[in-house]
């Protein structure tokens, strides 16, 4: 009964704030009288943007969602929902202590310090504190009753959603398609064990590489809605001014975008939320915070990416956009000619530039534009990917004016493409290929039993699906139409033959009038059917 009152109360305010902002043609459709009409000047992707801010947690979560999907919202939408900021009013901590005592009793007994508030977000808050044995630590609280907000706002959405999918389809939204993504997401994001095997995977990734520093995590300290972390001491990323007092920022730079190199194209496996609030220096090292959100990648993905990188690094439009259709998933209809010649056309327009000038944001957006044209779309993981290479290129660029993506994987980029190419690999590859082959053999003959058992019990089914038969079908219709037709003309002249033959009354003339109809209809018939043959 709560669940209802809170669901009708929260459905009354979406409406409200939907009108509010000039929304009234949505609410509209859902056959509710819109409760006012309001004229706003601001465009239709700055009003959606404030109608999330009002909205309030799970709405701004879902928006930091579609920021980072050009294929599920249009650009100029997904550009304006970059500029929202997970940042919200902080609870008091006596409602986030009972978070604690849930999960771990008397959590005094492990935690000596006052709990001081570093960062409040829609769905937790973070503190510095000290353990008993004197470890400095960060501890992120997921906020109480959280999950069953965020729940009920999902089911509200979906049947909203639902309701008014055909006119955002308008807009060139599939508002159905985004709350199914967005609850597959938030479902991780609400869970902080999700986001501890994340940092033990990542910093086992890195932990030969002295560049890097990862937080250690007290296990004995986190579960699912507590993650306690070592706090590290470092200067944040964007503070130029700060870091340039003890880094060469140049340097900094660069070692930042080996790292993300590394990430995507050795472990495969990357921080997918690079921000300068997640990325700081302490002793040198670059330090990665929040693994909240990650991204992978495949290995025959991470090769087309590494080649597409290669190609538009050496200046070949060409082949660089056959590596676009490679990682890209493509409908039967596309028009896979036309779709490479425009994607080629938009990368020789960055591409006979100078490579420290090419914009890499521009560059996606302009590439999306093309693909959308086409109806051709990257994987998921693969929008995290390029998300992550823009946030770190606009990250490099606060620290050197002249740090380009593009021209600092240049040199990592075609070591890793030769490697690929190398004798080793190619043998590697090659034992792959043959453990494969040999167990096909081996499973065959059971494979090959099974087979033949379901076809002695009758149990054998085949699925067959004809596809580009419709010409065909439509031509053995026709002359099985036509040939239906000749007959029937044959036997009324065959017919008509046999009355006039035998003077049939009634006659005129002596000859029969059935059998005269018979021919008149015939050679009628006739005529219809040598007009259709002939203007087919």
């Amino acid at each position: 009964m709560k669940s209802s009152i809170y669901e009708l109360k929260r459905t009354k305010e979406i409406i409200f704030i939907l009108a509010k902002n000039g929304f009234g043609e949505i609410i509209e459709t859902l056959g509710i009288p819109v409760p006012f009409k309001k004229e706003v000047k601001l465009s239709r992707s700055e009003r959606i943007r404030k109608t999330i801010e009002e909205l309030g947690p799970t709405f701004i979560k879902l928006a930091q969602l579609l920021s980072l999907r050009p294929d599920l919202v249009p650009i100029d939408l997904a550009k304006e929902l970059e500029k929202l900021q997970d940042r919200v009013a902080p609870l008091p901590f006596s409602k986030m202590e009972k978070v604690l005592i849930e999960e771990f009793g008397d959590y005094k007994k492990y935690f000596k310090d006052e709990f001081t508030l570093l960062a409040s977000a829609s769905i937790g808050q973070v503190y510095k504190t000290k353990l008993t044995n004197g470890d400095e630590v960060a501890v992120k609280i997921l906020k109480p009753d959280i999950e069953e907000i965020i729940y009920s706002d999902i089911f509200i959405l979906e049947r909203l959603a639902r309701l008014v999918r055909e006119r955002l389809l308008i807009y060139g939204i599939d508002s159905v398609k985004i709350i199914e993504e967005f609850a597959k997401s938030i479902k991780k994001e609400l869970d902080f064990n999700i986001e501890a095997i994340n940092l033990k995977r990542f910093k086992a990734n890195f932990k030969n590489n002295p560049k890097v520093k990862v937080p250690k995590l007290y296990e004995n300290l986190s579960s699912k809605r507590v993650l306690t972390l070592e706090f590290i001491n470092g200067i944040k990323i964007n503070d130029k001014k700060i870091l340039e007092q003890h880094y060469n920022v140049k340097e900094i730079a660069k070692t930042g975008v080996e790292l993300v190199a590394e990430q995507i194209f050795v472990h495969r496996f990357f921080h997918a939320d690079p921000h300068p609030g997640n990325l700081m220096v302490s002793e040198g090292k670059i330090v990665f915070l929040d693994f909240g959100i990650v991204g992978r990648i495949s290995k025959e993905d991470r090769n087309s990416l590494l080649k597409l990188v290669y190609y538009v690094a050496h200046r070949d439009e060409e082949k660089a956009a056959e590596y676009v259709i490679k990682l890209s998933r493509i409908s039967e209809d596309t028009d896979l000619e036309m779709l490479k010649k425009e994607s080629a056309d938009i990368i020789s327009t960055y591409l006979y530039q100078p490579l420290k000038n090419i914009n890499i944001q521009n560059f996606f957006e302009d590439l999306m534009r093309v693909m959308k044209k086409y109806r051709v779309y990257f994987k998921e993981d693969q929008y995290l990917l390029a998300k992550t290479i823009i946030t770190y290129e606009g990250v490099g660029k606060s620290l050197d004016p002249n740090f380009n993506v593009i021209e600092s994987l240049k040199p990592y980029v075609t070591k890793l493409v030769k490697k690929i190419y190398s004798p080793k690999t190619l043998l590697k590859e090659f034992g792959e290929y043959n453990q494969n082959l040999a167990e096909f053999f081996i499973h065959f003959p059971n494979d090959f039993y099974e087979i033949i058992k379901k076809i002695k019990e009758g149990k054998l089914k085949i699925e067959f699906e004809h596809v580009g038969l419709e010409e065909f079908e439509e031509v053995i219709k026709t002359s099985s139409h036509r040939l239906s037709l000749a007959i029937i003309i044959a036997s009324i002249l065959i017919g008509s033959s046999m009355l006039l033959s035998s003077h049939i009354p009634p006659l005129f003339h002596n000859v029969s009038l059935f059998g005269i109809i018979g021919y008149v209809f015939a050679f009628i018939l006739a005529i219809i059917l040598i007009f259709k043959s002939w203007r087919d």
